[in-house]
């Protein structure tokens, strides 16, 4: 059974990946552990009551666990798992080794393949040479785009889900693309380009293995930095292939500014503000695209027919559905 098909009329099987599990205590003093279960399709929290530190650790997140026929609970508008940690039948941790992670981890909701197809016909419009050749240097990689197809854009956030990275990127793009017809005068190629390697440290930031986990480079130097190296780099590759010129140092520093500066503000995580028209486009349409994608998350997660979502812990409220439920 897939946690997308799951309703509160019928017993839950199946198996699952343990994604978080924090160990509590409830109101009459007991410690129960919170546990959310994932399986590709949807995100499911379960707990296991009258648990101990050492069950805390067996049940521990990367672990999957087969469950057998549980009675699913509504809490707070919400389906939920329960079981007591005396009853062993319920449940069994499977093995590592028998376990292809691949298949549990969340997957982005359209096809990875139209979201790179759609990227690549926006980059094939891109016409100067500097910058075609910049974007050449990566996505002619064939390494590098593999990756930049199975990464998540966050593990926690927005587009945590593999091609979340290319889903996020393409959103991003095609909403520089439709603005740019409106805010003139500006450089188009020059922000669809910042739009398309604004995330690009991501590659080395995050890596797959029983879930989403960040890379020491990227835990240690962040992917904002590792982008701009990364970029950086390019440039300077393209400038000895073609030569040094003012038009290609602008081209080089505007890039190079489109990456810095792309969180917006220093609260953000952003080095330096947008200083330039299409620094600040670009800021607007990767907050936009990351907004719109939580909402969206939170929209496609509810039971047909429903008015009211539940309350959503990283939006801070509960969304009206309206006509879409």
């Amino acid at each position: 059974m897939l946690i997308s098909e799951i309703t509160s009329e019928q017993l839950v099987s199946g198996q699952f990946l343990i994604t978080e599990n924090q160990l509590r205590v409830a109101k009459n003093g007991n410690s129960y552990l919170a546990l959310k279960l994932s399986d590709g399709t949807g995100e499911l929290p379960a707990k296991v009551w009258d648990a101990s530190e050492e069950l805390f650790h067996s049940l521990a997140v990367g672990k999957v666990i087969m469950v057998n026929g549980l009675r699913p609970r509504i809490y707070q508008s919400q389906i939920q798992l329960d079981w007591d940690s005396k009853n062993n039948e319920v449940y069994q941790i499977v093995a590592d080794d028998l376990v292809d992670f691949m298949l549990f981890l969340p997957k982005a909701p359209g096809k990875v393949e139209d979201y790179w197809n759609r990227l690549q016909l926006i980059m094939k419009g891109i016409k100067e040479p500097f910058l075609q050749k910049v974007l050449t240097i990566f996505f002619e990689d064939q390494k590098f785009v593999t990756d930049f197809l199975r990464y998540p854009a966050a593990l926690k956030r927005h587009h945590n889900y593999l091609g979340g990275l290319v889903e996020h990127t393409t959103g991003v793009t095609t909403i520089c693309q439709a603005i740019s017809v409106y805010y003139q005068p500006l450089n188009v190629d020059l922000l669809l380009t910042g739009a398309i390697l604004h995330d690009i440290g991501k590659t080395k930031t995050y890596q797959l293995n029983a879930g989403f986990e960040g890379t020491n480079e990227g835990k240690l130097i962040g992917h904002l930095v590792l982008g701009i190296s990364m970029v950086e780099r390019a440039c300077e590759q393209v400038i000895l292939e073609i030569g040094l010129t003012e038009e290609n140092t602008f081209l080089r520093n505007s890039l190079l500014h489109l990456l810095v500066s792309h969180h917006g503000i220093m609260e953000w995580g952003s080095p330096i503000e947008p200083l330039t028209l299409e620094a600040c486009l670009l800021h607007h349409a990767d907050n936009l695209d990351a907004q719109a994608t939580k909402f969206l998350t939170v929209i496609r997660s509810q039971p047909k027919g429903t008015e009211w979502a539940a309350y959503d812990n990283g939006l801070g409220r509960s969304l009206y559905l309206g006509s879409l439920g």
